[in-house]
Order: C-alpha cells, then sequence, then structure tokens
C-alpha cells in the first residue's frame, strides 16, 4: 500500500515513523509547507518530498494520510476524494458534528474510505477496562472518573489557542474520552462543563475543564481535562456496584523526571502519552486501518462514532459557556 502524509509536525513525524516499520506499506510522498523540514523527512524516510498538495495527489500514491490542523481537514479530505485517495485523519475529524456527517457522505459520493483516528481504542489498558466492564466483572458500573491532561500544545500559527480553529480542550484533547465513553457505556444523554482559560506568569495559555456526562444506562462520568500540566498523563476510575477498575498511566513508566522549563525554551509541539512496549497503539490503528483498506475488516471506528464523539465534545462546549446542561439524544443526528 503507496501512503502519502501531509503535515511534518508531532503528529506527522510520529505517523511516518510508525508506517515505516510496516513492511506491507511504502511511504511514497510527504508534503508539508515548509521546505527544509520536508527535505529532511523525505531524505529520513528515503521518499519523494512536496510542498505543493496537489503534486501528492497527481501521484501514485493511493491512500492520504492527514496530520494537519483541524480546521484545514476538510479541504485537505476533499481535495483527496476528488482525486480517488482513501483518507486516514487524525481527530477530530471536524469542528462540528454536521462538518463530520458531509465529509462522509462526500467520501461516500466518490467512492473513497475516509478512515479516522481515535487511538484511544488501541491502548490496552482502555481495551482491557472496557472488556471487564462488557462481561459484568464490576456489576452494573455506577461513576466513572477520567483525567487526561499535558502542557499546553506549542501549534504553528498558535492555531489551538483559537478555539474557532481547534475546539479547544474540550474537543482537541476530550475526543479521545468522549469516544471511549461512548464505545464502553452507550449512548450520552447530558452534558454539564465548566472550563477555565487563563495565561501563567510567563505568559503560556492554560486550558482546564471539567465535564459530567450522564449516560442513557444511567452511569455518571465525571472528566478532567487540562492543558496546563508539565507533563501528560491519564487516569480512569470505574466503580460498580461489585468492585472497581483503576489505570493511572504513571505508574506504567518506571522513572519520573520533572525539568521545568520556560515557555519560550519549548520548541513546536504536542505533548503525546509516552508508551513502553514494542507495538504502540498508534502503529496497531494504522495497521488495522490498512486491513480495512486492503483486506476489507470492518472498522473499529465507525462514521456514527466520529460523528457523536464531536457531538458530545460540542455540547460541552455549549453547556461551559451557558452554564446550563445540554441535553443530546432528543438532538442526535441519524447516520
Amino acid at each position: 500500500m503507496k501512503i502519502g502524509v501531509v503535515g511534518t509536525g508531532t503528529m506527522g513525524k510520529l505517523h511516518l515513523e510508525a508506517w515505516s516499520k510496516m513492511k506491507a506499506v511504502k511511504i511514497n510522498g510527504i508534503a508539508g509547507r515548509n521546505h527544509e523540514v520536508v527535505e529532511q523527512l523525505s531524505e529520513t524516510y528515503k521518499t519523494k518530498g512536496f510542498t505543493d498538495y496537489e503534486d501528492l495527489l497527481k501521484s501514485d500514491v493511493e491512500v492520504i494520510d492527514i496530520c494537519l490542523p483541524t480546521y484545514l481537514h476538510s479541504e485537505f479530505i476533499r481535495k483527496a476524494a476528488k482525486s480517488g485517495k482513501h483518507i486516514i485523519c487524525e481527530k477530530p475529524l471536524a469542528l462540528d458534528g454536521k462538518e463530520c456527517k458531509e465529509l462522509y457522505d462526500f467520501c461516500t459520493a466518490h467512492n473513497v474510505q475516509l478512515l479516522v483516528g481515535h487511538t484511544l481504542r488501541f491502548y490496552p489498558e482502555y481495551i482491557h477496562a472496557r472488556e471487564q466492564v462488557k462481561n459484568g466483572a464490576i456489576g452494573n458500573p455506577g461513576v466513572v472518573r477520567l483525567s487526561r491532561g499535558g502542557p499546553y500544545p506549542k501549534g504553528i500559527d498558535a492555531w489551538y489557542k483559537d478555539e474557532a480553529k481547534s475546539g479547544g480542550v474540550m474537543l482537541d484533547l476530550g475526543i479521545h474520552d468522549f469516544d471511549w465513553l461512548r464505545w464502553t457505556f452507550g449512548e450520552v444523554e447530558r452534558v454539564m462543563a465548566k472550563q477555565i482559560k487563563r495565561e501563567s506568569e510567563d505568559g503560556t495559555p492554560i486550558e482546564h475543564a471539567f465535564v459530567t456526562l450522564r449516560m442513557q444506562s444511567g452511569t455518571i462520568a465525571h472528566l478532567e481535562l487540562s492543558w496546563a500540566k508539565k507533563s501528560f498523563e491519564s487516569s480512569f476510575e470505574i466503580t460498580g456496584d461489585k468492585g472497581m477498575l483503576a489505570h493511572h498511566d504513571r505508574e506504567s513508566n518506571p522513572i519520573k523526571l520533572n525539568i521545568t522549563v520556560p515557555s519560550n525554551e519549548i520548541g513546536n509541539g504536542v505533548i503525546v502519552p509516552e508508551r513502553i512496549g514494542n507495538i504502540s497503539p498508534l502503529e496497531q490503528q494504522l495497521e488495522h486501518f490498512r486491513k480495512c483498506l486492503v483486506a476489507e475488516e470492518k472498522m473499529l471506528v465507525s462514521a456514527e462514532d466520529v460523528i457523536h464523539a464531536v457531538e458530545v465534545a460540542k455540547a460541552a462546549i455549549e453547556s461551559a459557556k451557558s452554564g446550563q446542561p445540554v441535553t443530546l439524544l432528543s438532538k442526535k443526528e441519524v447516520v
């Protein structure tokens, strides 16, 4: 399978590294706007570099892997679909559920597949927890507490600071947990959220959010999201009437070192989870996508999953702005 990767930031580089480890995949092109970075990466991965997306689309790549800021997804997906290329796209697919559905419809109309990366479904601890919940190991789940956070992401042109481009911490970061919660506990009935946005003493943006979700099943989930931590960390506690499941990713990393670095010395990029193991969740996800495209394996993340995860995030944003709970079930779109 011939892959073309679009985007040379943190996620683009991670995807390139993951693809390079797969024997059944050939990286046939890398596209980005920074000529120097594109040249360096194309040399590293022994492939062609492009600063013009149209030129990549005219090449012999079969699949376009989009690792760009969220607000650019729609434009690049539509161009790839028109060129007859299958598409892999980083989460979140778009900034609202309506646009997500339009993109799926557009790809269907052009007879190409669209696969969206919700990587949490490939993390062993989250897979295991879901299996235990589904198997009844903890009885009827009552309360779920989750947290996810890291330093404020350093994107090119500071696009993360513009909520109209990134969706902020609740869409860009929270989408992971919103998707996993739906996958594990079913539909979200109501959302209530609070959000804090300010700058630290050194001028670094800080964004923190608390989201409470009532699931249709009756389970209550509390999610804490943060772009104000020194390093990435995530955790969950799931309590049922027969027991509890708990995980904290810091317990999986035996050595912890914290060094305070001034914000002006931190480079561009996004802090991502550290993993210990031979095959990363990202590699497993991309291998699953490959099998979906060449072996007709059923997609683990459906269009409905992608759309509704974005809708939950948008409901949380709406609730934080209004100070009122937002009911979802009555306003869900049917896919």
